[in-house]
């Protein structure tokens, strides 16, 4: 059913009526955004700082629509048979008289938008017609202990999560944000940033939580993670399961009934209403139920977990409420070593395929890294990565996981460029303790990072008056404006020629940077092309070595965290709060509802 004003009693007093006797109910989500800007996931990150990041977003934004799928066993319990009634519901912020001067607002990310208008979001819909929402703290704020009581209508969607939580029914989600969405919208506007406070409220809400995500890496026999590919994967498991250990013999075939209008609106599951919040959580129930068949025991066990992202944790709700611990590894650290593969950008195209032929679990952090998981500890695992080191190609660097999270946290705090810092030659840490330097100081190296570009180095003095010159420094100075005493050409803000390469049609601003550790020093070149400059994001791709190029020699990743595209440095950080150079940034626009 569609919920909107116009309907909302309707479909209020037909999803009170299926809640009892109910199973478990499956929720969804489309929001207005899902990220913040120049801070995408990533294994450095603790499970406690993701917990704060999914906050922040869920405080950040606002809901688009949201989900219910209410699934309960026909018949006398035991038949194979679920009934499925599934609820799309458009939610907007409350606005009313008592909010005067403290009307709601919210971010919009534009890619959620455009993403949400692809997949057939009726904005007009949205803002005209959602149902009102408040939060139960907002409710006893604005709405208690007036003379009237509390308006049904005012309360809006809060009621529907009200008969929810007093039913204490299981929920199930694919991925925890849409769990941390509607505590924000329903609960509390502003979370509380201490995990166990967090659980507790979870608590009060359902009795359980299963995690599809979660799940999907706990039985660890699907490799599509996205919902509706999952869903394909899972249906089709569950159907060859069910041929092969004769299953169909000792349990009733799962089948599920679309009820009302839930058959009419998502009978066919086509493709098109992916997206749809109704929709995709009548998926995450269907998909849950699948799993449940193939594997009850994993799925029992794994009741209460969270999925992280990018990360080797997951959040165990019972651990947090029994020792305050937020994260739990999902290996046995007694029993298996996490190593990270970097990749060579030049030649990693079958590195992931060799890994996995070798019989090898791994698992893709980003473009640049795989962390691979070696069933050995100790002097085993050694030989183990030794062995693997051998059989694949196209990586420069292998190093354990603790050590590469140690070096990024490093290269966070240390790195050898800032905005509006000063770029000289070509860099290389010495790790020496110099007490008389800049402890953050890196030295001129040994290693020639021109092997490869066509040498144009022995009439040096007549460079500059070449028009066709490519060398480093005639290039350097048709693209930025320096200080004409300025005896070292080769010095340069960062600022000034990422503006100026942003200024030309064809030029591209070239960084050699380098990926290295205690083994291996190798060199990378990567490009920022002009065209990314002049976006939110600086997108970042391989290329050939061209002819010349000013070399900036050092950790490669905080370069990358750290350039960013404004044309000073002032600009930049008064801007920060709301636009950042990360590969995970979008334009987001500040909305009152």
């Amino acid at each position: 059913m569609e919920g909107r004003i116009s309907t909302y009693k309707k479909v209020l007093a037909d999803f009170e009526s299926r809640l009892h006797g109910a199973e478990f109910v499956a929720i969804d989500t489309e929001l207005t955004g899902v990220d913040i800007a120049g801070e995408p996931d990533t294994f450095e990150e603790t499970a406690q700082m993701r917990v704060e990041k999914h906050c922040r977003i869920a405080e950040r934004y606002a809901l688009i629509q949201v989900g219910f799928t209410i699934v309960s066993r026909k018949l006398d319990g035991t038949s194979g048979q679920l009934s499925c009634a599934s609820y799309n519901l458009f939610a907007f912020p409350y606005m009313g008289p008592e909010l005067l001067g403290r009307e709601p607002g919210f971010f919009c990310q534009a890619s959620a938008l455009q993403f949400n208008a692809q997949h057939r979001v009726d904005f007009n819909k949205w803002v005209r017609e959602g149902i009102p929402y408040v939060s139960r703290e907002d409710e006893d704020l604005y709405f208690k202990n007036k003379e009237n009581g509390t308006s049904e209508k005012k309360a809006g969607l809060l009621q529907f999560w009200k008969l929810l939580c007093k039913a204490q029914i299981p929920l199930i989600v694919h991925c925890p944000l849409d769990l941390f969405f509607l505590l924000s919208a329903f609960e509390r506007r502003v979370l509380p940033r201490d995990a166990q406070e967090l659980v507790h409220m979870i608590r009060k809400c359902t009795p359980t939580v299963y995690d599809t995500a979660h799940l999907h890496g706990a039985l660890g026999t699907f490799k599509r993670l996205a919902l509706l590919k999952f869903h394909e994967d899972a249906k089709a498991k569950y159907e060859e399961i069910r041929e092969d250990s004769g299953m169909r013999t000792m349990r009733p075939k799962l089948e599920f009934i679309l009820e009302g209008e839930t058959q009419s609106r998502y009978g066919k599951q086509e493709d098109t209403l992916a997206h749809e919040a109704g929709f995709d959580s009548l998926l995450t129930a269907q998909l849950f139920a699948y799993l449940r068949e193939i594997s009850p025991g994993i799925v029992r066990e794994n009741a209460n977990r969270l999925f992280l992202y990018r990360s080797c944790e997951y959040i165990d709700l019972a651990r947090v409420l029994d020792s305050g611990a937020v994260g739990t590894n999902m290996f046995d650290l007694a029993r298996v070593t996490l190593v990270v593969a970097a990749l060579d950008p030049w030649d990693a195209t079958n590195v992931a395929s060799l890994i996995a032929s070798a019989g090898v679990q791994y698992k893709w952090m980003d473009g640049r890294h795989l962390l691979v998981v070696l069933r050995a500890s100790g002097g085993a695992a050694v030989r183990k990565a030794a062995e693997l080191a051998g059989q694949v190609r196209g990586v420069v660097a292998w190093m354990g996981f603790e050590e590469w999270k140690a070096a990024q946290a490093a290269a966070a705090t240390s790195h050898p460029i800032e905005l509006g810092g000063r770029i000289k030659g070509s860099y290389w840490p010495t790790g020496e303790d110099d007490a008389n330097e800049d402890p953050r100081a890196w030295h001129a190296g040994p290693m020639d990072l021109t092997a490869d570009i066509e040498d144009t180095s022995d009439d040096a003095d007549d460079q500059d008056d070449d028009d066709d010159d490519d060398s480093v420094d005639h290039i350097l100075r048709h693209w930025v404006d320096h200080d004409a005493n300025d005896d070292d050409p080769g010095e340069w803000t960062v600022p000034n020629i990422l503006a100026a390469a942003t200024a030309s049609a064809t030029a591209s601003v070239v960084v050699a940077m380098t990926l290295y550790t205690a083994e291996a020093m190798q060199s990378r070149w990567w490009v920022l092309s002009s065209a990314a400059c002049m976006t939110d994001e600086v997108l970042v791709s391989s290329s050939s070595p061209p002819k010349a190029m000013f070399c900036v020699f050092g950790s490669w990743t905080p370069v990358l965290t750290h350039i960013q595209t404004s044309s000073s440095s002032s600009s930049s950080s008064s801007s920060s709060s709301s636009s950042s150079s990360s590969s995970s940034s979008s334009s987001s626009l500040w909305c009152q509802a």
